[in-house]
């Protein structure tokens, strides 16, 4: 009898309780999907090498989805190439920007990527919108700090680590940080006299 009792409160079947809603199991495919994908498109910049697909050192080439591209009046002599502000023309990409300067002949030449997209990392494996500046600086003790300023500034501070890479070449990996000491982009850069 007390069987009878506890079938007669049920309301629903066993084929329709506690079942997710077909929308819900949509929504929550679509965002492991967009997470995944994210994660897939993350690149990985390596001090003096770049991003794929922009390597350091390549001839100029044109990207698709090109925002914007300004040639900047350099200060600099043709020979010497100290920092990103020495570019010939620096194209910006959502949450990229790549800078040229002239090199033999004349040809534009890749030396600066730097990328504030989400996701993307450094090589030793800090994470944009993620890290932040004490763990980059515990295990780049010797880094050079800065305050961000400046048109090509891309954070409050950024701490910046330098190789040589010649006798008078060098390569920089830098870490942007906010005012809150998140990683907010990446840079490499490569120049010498």
């Amino acid at each position: 009898m007390r069987g009878l009792i506890l079938k007669a409160r049920r309301t629903t079947s066993r084929s329709t309780a506690s079942r997710p809603s077909l929308l819900a199991v949509s929504l929550a495919a679509l965002v492991a999907a967009g997470v995944l994908a994210g994660l897939a498109d993350a690149g990985t910049v390596t001090q003096g090498k770049g991003l794929p697909p922009w390597r350091i050192g390549r001839t100029y080439v044109q990207g698709p989805g090109l925002v914007r591209s300004v040639r900047p009046k350099s200060p600099y002599s043709p020979g010497c190439v100290p920092n990103a502000s020495a570019a010939a023309r620096i194209d910006y990409y959502r949450g990229l920007r790549v800078a040229w300067v002239r090199g033999a002949g004349g040809k534009l030449r890749l030396f600066d990527v730097a990328t504030s997209r989400a996701g993307d990392r450094s090589s030793d494996g800090f994470v944009i919108e993620s890290s932040r500046r004490g763990a980059v600086h515990d295990r780049h003790p010797g880094a050079t700090s800065a305050f961000g300023k400046g048109a090509l500034a891309l954070g409050a501070t950024s701490l910046t680590v330098f190789r040589h890479s010649g006798k008078e070449t060098f390569t920089t990996l830098v870490y942007w940080f906010d005012a809150r000491g998140v990683l907010t982009a990446l840079e490499t850069f490569a120049g010498g006299c």
